[in-house]
C-alpha cells in the first residue's frame, strides 16, 4: 500500500507530534508499504531551524526506506498569534507545492495540528481519489481560545467550518484519548463508524534504564547522589502551568538537598524563566532541550518528574511524554485540574501522585513522603508497569494498519 504522511514536523524533531508522525511512517515502511512523508523543516520544540536549513525552500532525502520531501517553512523566533498564522501559511504553501512532487498514494495520513493540514489533504484526496485519515492530536482552536490566544468571531468560525469540512471529509478521523474521542463524537458530531480510538504509544524497551549509566547526568552538573531531582523536561508552552514548578522550588529553598530542573524550549520559556528571577528562587535551574541520549541520562538520575497542566476550558489531554516516564519506571507527580484527562487517569490507575493544579502545600507533602518512604514509589511503579503494556507500538500500530487497510 501506498501511504503519505503529512505532518507539521518530523524526524529530527523528537518532540511532541514529530515523535509519532515519524515513529508511524517508519514503522509502516517497515511492515513493507511505500512510504512517502510531506513536512517541513525541522524547528520545533526551539522555535529554530537547524543552521544547515534556513535557506532551504524545498529538498527531498531518505531515511531508511522512508522518502522525505520538505517545503520552506517561515519560523518566528517568538511565536506570537499574528506570527502563528504566517507560519502556518507558510507550511501551507509548500505543503501544497510538495503534493505536487509526491507520487499518487492509497491513502494520505494527516497528523492535525495545524487543522488546516487536514482542509489541504482533503483537497488532495480528491484530487488523487485516495483514502484520507486525519490523526487528531490537538483540539487546536479549542486549545487556542480556553487559552485567550483567539477570540471567538469571525476567524474563528471560518476555522471552525474548514475544521468541520475537513472531518466530513475524511474516510476517518482519529484521536489519542477518551475525551478526544468523545469531543469527536459529540462536539464535532461525528458517527461511530467515522471515528476511531488510535493512542499514542511507546516501545518499553526504548525506556529500559541501564543503571551502568547511572550517575552521568548527576556528573555533568555535580550534583551528588544524596540530593533529590525533581524536574519537567518537554515542551514549555503556555498550557503546562510551569509557575507551578517555581513556586514549589521556592517552597524548598532552604533544602539544600533538593534540585529543581526545567528543562526544554517553548513560547513560554521566557515567561517561566523572567518569574523565577523575579521571586529569585535560586534552586530551580534551567536547561535547553535534551538529545534522546541526554534525556535517558537524566531520566536515569531523575528522583520525581514533574508533570504540571494549567486548568483551561478544555482539559482533555493526554501529555504523550507520560506513557515513556511509566516505562522508565519514573515516580509522577501531577498538578492538575480534577476533572481533565491527565488527572483522572493517573488516579483511576494508580501509576502516579496527584494533586489538584496549584495546591503548592500537597505537593510539598508528597514530596516529604517520597523522600522518607520509597516504598510509595514502587507500589505506583507496579501499577504503572501493567498499565502501560496496552500502549506498546507494535500492538497500536498493528491495530492501525490493519484499520487502514480495511478501509
Amino acid at each position: 500500500m501506498k501511504i503519505q504522511v503529512l505532518s507539521q514536523s518530523f524526524y529530527p524533531d523528537h518532540s511532541g507530534i514529530s515523535l509519532y508522525s515519524s515513529e508511524f511512517a517508519f514503522y509502516a515502511a517497515e511492515k513493507g508499504h511505500e512510504v512517502e512523508v510531506i513536512t517541513g523543516y525541522g524547528f520545533y520544540p526551539q522555535w529554530k531551524k537547524r543552521k544547515e536549513d534556513r535557506r532551504k525552500l524545498f529538498s527531498t532525502e531518505y531515511n531508511g526506506k522512508v522518502k522525505i520531501l520538505r517545503g520552506y517553512i517561515y519560523v518566528p523566533e517568538k511565536p506570537t498569534t499574528f506570527k502563528r498564522v504566517i507560519h502556518e501559511i507558510s507550511l501551507l504553501a509548500s505543503t501544497s507545492f510538495n503534493f505536487f512532487r509526491a507520487k499518487k498514494p492509497d491513502v494520505i495520513v494527516v497528523f492535525t495540528t495545524p487543522i488546516l493540514l487536514g482542509f489541504i489533504a482533503v483537497i488532495f484526496k480528491k484530487l488523487f481519489k485516495c483514502k484520507l485519515i486525519i490523526n487528531v492530536q490537538d483540539f487546536q482552536l479549542e486549545a487556542a481560545s480556553s487559552l485567550n490566544m483567539i477570540k471567538e468571531g469571525l476567524f474563528f468560525k471560518i476555522l471552525s467550518n474548514l475544521e468541520k469540512f475537513s472531518y466530513a471529509n475524511a474516510d476517518l478521523v482519529t484521536s489519542i484519548s477518551h475525551s478526544m474521542f468523545d469531543i469527536l463524537k459529540y462536539n464535532k458530531k461525528l458517527k461511530d463508524k467515522k471515528i476511531y480510538l488510535w493512542p499514542n504509544w511507546i516501545q518499553k524497551k526504548d525506556y529500559i534504564l541501564d543503571p551502568v549509566n547511572k550517575g552521568i547526568f548527576r556528573k555533568q552538573y555535580n550534583i551528588n547522589s544524596s540530593e533529590i531531582i525533581i524536574g519537567y523536561a518537554g515542551n514549555v508552552g503556555l498550557k503546562q502551568g510551569l509557575e507551578i514548578l517555581v513556586e514549589l522550588a521556592d517552597v524548598f529553598m532552604q533544602n539544600t538537598c533538593i534540585k529543581f530542573f526545567i528543562i526544554g524550549e517553548g513560547a513560554g520559556l521566557p515567561n517561566i524563566i523572567k518569574y523565577a528571577n523575579d521571586k529569585k528562587v535560586k534552586n530551580v535551574f534551567f536547561l535547553p532541550l535534551l538529545s534522546p541520549a541526554e534525556y535517558k541520562a537524566f531520566l536515569n538520575d531523575l528522583d520525581i518528574f514533574f508533570l504540571p497542566q494549567k486548568k483551561t476550558a478544555f482539559d482533555v489531554y493526554f501529555p504523550s511524554k507520560l506513557l515513556g516516564l511509566i516505562a522508565a519506571k519514573k515516580t509522577i507527580l501531577i498538578s492538575a485540574d480534577e476533572e481533565s484527562e491527565l488527572f483522572k487517569t493517573v488516579k483511576t490507575n494508580k501509576i502516579g501522585f496527584v494533586t489538584k493544579y496549584g495546591d503548592i502545600n500537597a505537593l510539598a507533602v508528597i514530596i516529604n513522603e517520597n523522600i522518607k518512604n520509597a516504598e510509595k514509589s514502587k507500589e505506583v511503579s507496579r501499577n504503572a508497569d501493567i498499565y502501560v503494556s496496552q500502549f506498546e507500538r507494535d500492538v497500536v500500530l498493528d491495530s492501525v494498519l490493519e484499520k487502514i487497510i480495511k478501509l
